[in-house]
This record gives structure tokens, C-alpha cells and sequence, in this order.
């Protein structure tokens, strides 16, 4: 067996993707990493409108690359008998079909999963959605700003009289990770029972899932004989300012807060009962934490990292994005590759985060232009008709 087989464990399955934004597209990266072939299907003109979001060049944003690095792309006009006898074709030669459409309409295309799995029952489908099939707003559009605020994560954030947005496309990005594992356990089960699967998921309860195990922890258990702790968010202790910035700190056990305190100047607080032991600590964990985030100590983050890590408290300095590749840790591990783009030039990737017999994943190839791939994609089609 080869590097190159050990590290694309998807190697030979073939995914056509059907998406604007990020969610089917950042789920069918990480496929194009692991080693499938990914046909991304995209409109004319434009193609996916994330190709003119923020930073880009060449009709190919930064964020677009990100999402769609390692795929082909195909222009096909879904309002033309043709061209969807062509997309038609295209699902019924892949393992997995995955789009994020709203309700019904690939069904009225006639590239829907009952009609496609009619015809090759051991295909793969999965429909993201945002809320779903069904209720009152199964029809409605979705964006991640907006499922913030449904799924709670708004309010979560701003807690405890406000409301306030996670500054990243987190709800997008999750409901992609859940459905890549979604795809490949159905992967697994069809390697056992030979048929595949039909996958519905929706935007909004895979974040609630998602906030749920802490965030939804004092819903959880049910009567009157519950004793609620401090939320978990009490415990994201504020952050201590240095001279030169700031440090998050995650201290846990007496052992911790005593560094804590020391390294603040404040050891007077070791012998205050209501901050010793985890169940006082509970109660008072607000006050706890701005009491420290008002201190002031004449040191660097540098330092107070190093004086935390020799009693073993996690402590990071804060630190920007701008700063993490040539960050010792970020380098030892080999976070980020560059790497040079056909049409981009020389580019910066995040390396694939997962190693596979402890290597790293082969290099995949660019995010394409759109519709690079048409022509080859489509004499592939007339070479292996489908039905």
C-alpha cells in the first residue's frame, strides 16, 4: 500500500456537489482531501456568488478557496432540458450526491433522492437544509448570522442582558462537519449492507446539537429535585490583560487559582473560603473572574504564560491569525502550507487538521475557475453513459 493511498482513505469515490455559501461546499472539501473526486455543479455567469466574497482576485475569493480546494467544476444551466439530463447523468456515476437547496427543488428538477435512488439504490444523498422539511418555515432561506440568533448561540454570547453574533460563519461551518460525518457513516453502513442512504440535515438542529451538551446542560435533566450549577459560560474566566496584550487562562483545581492569584498579586485571595474548593467556586465565578481581569500585573503575555505553565494552568497568550504561522507551535505541527495557485499565484492553506497513520494528507490540488472542468468532466459522461 502507498503514502499516497494510506493518507486519501476516500480515494475513488465520487462526489457531484450542488451548493452556493459553505455548507455543502466546506462538507465536499473535506472529501476532495481525503481523496475523492468532487465535480462541484455551478451556474453560468457568476457560479457560486461565494467566488466574489471578500478578498479575491482571478474570480477566486479567499473564502471561496477555502471551501473548495482539491474539486472540479462544471457550469451547467438547471433551467435547460439538456443541461439536466446532463446533471442527471452526472448523479447517477457518483457514490454520493450532496446539495443545499431549499425543499422541493431538486425534486422538480428530477435530480431529487427518491428518483435518483429509484434508479442506483446504493447511492448516497444527503439534503442540508435550513430548517428542515417541514413546519412553517421549511421554505424559508437561511444564513448563518440568522440560525445564530434562532439556535440561541445570539443570546448564548451575550449573556447575560444582551445579545450578541459569533464573528465567524460558525453555524455554516458546523452544519458541514455534521454532515460530512453524516456522509461517511452512511460511506461505512453501505460497505456492510450494500444500499445506501437518503440524508436529511438541517442548519438549524445541527447547531442546537451542537450548543446543546453545555449550552443546553440545565435543560437537560428534568423535576424539581435538580440542583443547577453556574451555567458554563461563568467559567470562561475574562481575559488578564498584559503589558503587551492579553492571556486566556482555564484554571480548574485550588492548585490553579492559587497560581492564579500569585501571578496577579493577589494572594491574599487564597484563604477567601468562598473561592476554595470547585462548589464555592461555582457560585462566585463571575465575581472570581472580574476580580482578576482587574488586575494588572507588570508583566508580558509571554510571562504570565510561562508562571501559569510551571503549575501547569492552560494559558495561551491571545493571539490574531496574523500571528499563528510562525508561531513555534503552529510551525512544530505544520498547521499551515504554502503552496502556489495556477491562477492565484502563491497562496497560504491551512493544512487538512487529521493525520492518518500519522501522516499528513497529500497535498490536494486548487480551488478551480469556474466551469475549468466542463468539457472534461463532460466527454468522462459520454465515454461511461449512465441511464
Amino acid at each position: 500500500m502507498t503514502e499516497a493511498t494510506l493518507t486519501q482513505p476516500l480515494a475513488g469515490i465520487k462526489v457531484v456537489e450542488f451548493s452556493t455559501m459553505i455548507t455543502a461546499s466546506l462538507a465536499s472539501m473535506m472529501f476532495a482531501q481525503q481523496g475523492a473526486d468532487v465535480i462541484k455543479v455551478e451556474p453560468p455567469g457568476i457560479g457560486d456568488p461565494m467566488r466574489w466574497l471578500g478578498s479575491q482576485k482571478a474570480g477566486i475569493s479567499g473564502l471561496f478557496h477555502n471551501c473548495n480546494r482539491a474539486k472540479r467544476s462544471i457550469t451547467l444551466d438547471l433551467k435547460t432540458a439538456e443541461d439536466v439530463a446532463h446533471a442527471r447523468q452526472l448523479c447517477l456515476s457518483a457514490n454520493v450526491v450532496i446539495h443545499n437547496f431549499r425543499p422541493g427543488v431538486m425534486d422538480r428538477l428530477g435530480l431529487g433522492s427518491e428518483a435518483l435512488r429509484k434508479e442506483k439504490p446504493e447511492l448516497i444523498y444527503c439534503a442540508i437544509t435550513g430548517f428542515g422539511h417541514e413546519g412553517p418555515l421549511s421554505g424559508r432561506p437561511a444564513y448563518d448570522h440568522v440560525m445564530q440568533a434562532m439556535a440561541g448561540l445570539m443570546t448564548l454570547q451575550g449573556s447575560p442582558d444582551g445579545f450578541a453574533y459569533v464573528k465567524t460563519l460558525i453555524c455554516d461551518k458546523i452544519t458541514a462537519y455534521t454532515a460530512a460525518q453524516a456522509i461517511t457513516a452512511a460511506l461505512f453502513a453501505r460497505e456492510r449492507i450494500g444500499s445506501g442512504q437518503h440524508i436529511d440535515l438541517s442548519m438549524l438542529e445541527s447547531c442546537v446539537a451542537f450548543l446543546w451538551p453545555d449550552g443546553g446542560m440545565h435543560l437537560t435533566l428534568k423535576g424539581e429535585d435538580v440542583t443547577h450549577g453556574a451555567p458554563f459560560s461563568d467559567y470562561y474566566q475574562l481575559p488578564l490583560r498584559s503589558t503587551d496584550g492579553a492571556i486566556a487562562y482555564a484554571a480548574m483545581t485550588d492548585a490553579h487559582w492559587d497560581a492564579v492569584f500569585d501571578i496577579v498579586g493577589r494572594g491574599d485571595l487564597k484563604t477567601e473560603k468562598k473561592y476554595k474548593g470547585l462548589a464555592n467556586r461555582s457560585i462566585h465565578m463571575a465575581e472570581l473572574a472580574s476580580i482578576i481581569a482587574s488586575q494588572k500585573p507588570d508583566l508580558t503575555s509571554a510571562e504570565m504564560v510561562a508562571g501559569l505553565a510551571k503549575h501547569d494552568v492552560p494559558a495561551a497568550a491571545c493571539l490574531a491569525l496574523e500571528d499563528l504561522p510562525d508561531h513555534q507551535q503552529a510551525l512544530a505541527i505544520e498547521i499551515f502550507e504554502q503552496a502556489e495557485h495556477p491562477l492565484l499565484g502563491p497562496i497560504q492553506n491551512v493544512s487538512p487538521p487529521a493525520r492518518f497513520d500519522g501522516r499528513k494528507m497529500v497535498h490536494g490540488g486548487p480551488s478551480p475557475a469556474l466551469g475549468e472542468h466542463s468539457e472534461a468532466i463532460l466527454a468522462e459522461l459520454r465515454a461511461d453513459p449512465q441511464p
